[in-house]
C-alpha cells in the first residue's frame, strides 16, 4: 500500500526520503539508488500547513486535466521523473480536478526542471515549489487551470547551499516557515511579499551522531495548539541509523520551537488517532538495516504521545515482535486503525551477503492492520506485496500512499481511509512528489 521499487532511488530532498529521495551533487550515486524508491525519503517532501494541514497516454477527460473550470475542486500533483542512471530528476505539475481516479499524461504536465517539492495552504489558488538546485522558493498560481510563476525568493543569501529534506508549515496564506537542517536554521517568510523576515536556530533539532536530520513522514501535526513531527538521523552513506530520535514541536504563530528526547530511535511515521493521541513508527528501512547488522539500526519500534501531553510515553511497542518479522510505517486507516509494512520471509530471505538496499527494496513486504489502540491486534492483509518505501500525502481529511511500477515509471495512488479504503485512485508517470488542494 505504498510505493514500490527494485531500488532506493535517489530522493533529493537534497539528494533524493523522498533525498534520493533527495538530491544529487555530492552524493554516492547508490545512495540515490535508495531514497527514491525505497524510502521515499529520508526526508521526503509533503504537504504540511496549518492548521495542519503527499500509465502514460491517458484520456484528459479522465482525471479532469485542461477542461473547462467549472468552479469546482482543483488539486495540484507533482511526481518527479529520472533519467536512467538517477542523476538527474525533472519535475512535472499537474493541476486536475479529481483524484479519486483516472490518469494524466506528460502531455498534460507542466515541466519544472530540477528536483523540486511542493508544499501550500489548500484552497489558496497558489502552491509553493523548493528547489534543490536553484536554491528557491517559487509561487505558483493555477487561477487559469495551469501553474504560472509569479514570483520567485533566493535562499543563497540566508545561508543556505544545499537542501536535503527541506520541509514547509504555515500560519495562513502569507506566512511560512521554511526548516533547512542542514543548515540548521528555519526561515520565516512572508509569502505576500517574496521575503526572508527571520532566521530562526532550529541547530538543536540536528541528531548530534547522525551526518544527516531528517523531518519525519508525512511532515507536521497539530498536536495541543502546536506542530509535532519526529526527527531522524542517519550517516552520510545511508548504511546507517541513528540510535537517538528526537521529537520538534513548532508554535508556528509566534515561531516558537521546542525540541524533546524519544523513548527509541529510527522514529519517521506518524499516525494521528482519532482520540487526539499521535503514533510514531520506524521506518522499513530502519527494518531492513536492523535485519542486516543490528549493530548499525535501532530495533523497530512505536511510541504513543497522548492528546494533551507533550511527551512520549516511556513504554514502547517492539514492532518486530508484534509481527514476527521485520516491521515499519505507519499509514493512516479509518477508525482508528493503520497500516503497517512486514517482510515476509516466505518471499525475501537475507543471502548472507545481502545488504539493506536489497532488503528494503524486495517486493516482499507485506501489509498488516493494526489497532493503534491494541498494538497486538496486528494482523496480514491480503494485499499485493510491495518494496518498502512508503510515501503518504493527506488531503481532504484522506490519506493516500503511492504504489509505483517498478522503476517507477508510473504510480497510482491508493487511498487508504474512508469508505472504501484501500482503494484505487489516480495514475500518474514517475514518482509521486506531492498532492494539494488548491481550490
Amino acid at each position: 500500500m505504498s510505493s514500490s521499487g527494485t531500488s532506493r532511488l535517489l530522493d533529493v530532498e537534497a539528494a533524493a526520503r523522498r533525498g534520493a529521495w533527495r538530491g544529487g551533487e555530492g552524493r554516492p550515486l547508490n545512495e540515490r539508488c535508495v531514497k527514491w524508491g525505497a524510502r521515499w525519503p529520508l526526508a521526503t517532501s509533503c504537504l504540511v500547513c496549518l492548521p495542519l494541514m503527499a500509465g502514460c497516454g491517458s484520456d484528459p477527460g479522465e482525471s479532469g486535466a485542461g477542461e473547462p473550470d467549472d468552479g469546482g475542486p482543483r488539486y495540484a500533483v507533482a511526481s518527479r521523473i529520472e533519467d536512467n542512471d538517477f542523476t538527474n530528476s525533472t519535475m512535472f505539475v499537474w493541476v486536475v480536478d479529481d483524484l479519486s481516479g483516472g490518469s494524466v499524461s506528460l502531455g498534460e504536465a507542466t515541466e519544472l526542471p530540477g528536483r523540486g517539492s511542493i508544499w501550500g495552504v489548500p484552497r489558496t489558488e497558489v502552491f509553493y515549489v523548493v528547489s534543490a538546485e536553484e536554491l528557491t522558493v517559487s509561487k505558483y498560481g493555477v487561477a487559469g487551470g495551469k501553474p504560472e510563476l509569479e514570483a520567485r525568493l533566493g535562499l543563497g543569501a540566508a545561508g543556505i547551499s544545499f537542501l536535503l529534506g527541506e520541509r514547509m508549515v504555515f500560519d495562513g496564506p502569507d506566512r511560512g516557515f521554511l526548516f533547512d537542517l542542514v543548515s540548521g536554521q528555519a526561515l520565516e517568510l512572508d509569502l505576500a511579499a517574496m521575503e526572508i523576515t527571520r532566521s530562526i536556530d532550529v541547530s538543536d533539532a540536528r541528531i548530534d551522531s547522525a551526518d544527516y536530520t531528517f523531518i519525519g513522514e508525512p511532515g507536521f501535526r497539530e498536536h495541543g495548539g502546536r506542530l509535532v513531527a519526529p526527527l531522524y538521523g542517519t550517516s552520510a552513506a545511508y548504511d546507517r541509523v541513528a540510535s537517538e530520535s528526537k521529537v520538534l514541536f513548532v508554535d508556528p504563530t509566534d515561531g516558537s520551537i521546542e525540541v524533546k528526547s524519544a523513548p527509541c530511535g529510527g522514529l519517521y511515521y506518524t499516525v494521528k488517532s482519532p482520540s487526539g493521541d499521535i503514533h510514531f513508527a520506524s521506518d522499513p528501512y530502519v527494518a531492513s538495516i536492523f535485519m542486516v547488522d543490528p549493530e548499525r539500526a535501532p530495533a523497530p519500534c512505536m511510541a504513543r504521545m497522548a492528546a494533551g501531553q507533550d511527551e512520549l510515553d516511556t513504554s514502547v511497542v517492539a514492532l518486530n515482535d508484534v509481527t514476527g518479522g521485520p516491521t515499519g510505517g505507519l499509514v493512516p486507516g479509518s477508525d482508528g486503525a493503520a497500516y503497517l509494512r512486514v517482510l515476509d520471509s516466505g518471499l525475501y530471505s537475507p543471502s548472507a551477503d545481502a545488504t539493506h538496499l536489497e532488503a528494503f527494496s524486495a517486493q516482499g513486504w507485506q501489509t498488516w492492520r493494526i489497532e493503534l489502540d491494541d498494538p497486538g491486534s496486528a494482523e496480514p492483509l491480503d494485499r499485493p506485496p510491495l518494496a518498502g518505501g512508503i510515501k503518504v500525502f493527506e488531503v481532504d481529511d484522506q490519506a493516500y500512499v503511492n504504489e509505483s511500477t517498478a522503476g517507477f515509471g508510473s504510480t497510482t495512488l491508493v487511498r487508504t481511509t474512508g469508505e472504501g479504503a484501500p482503494a484505487r485512485a489516480l495514475t500518474m508517470p514517475g514518482a509521486t512528489w506531492g498532492v494539494l488542494r488548491v481550490r
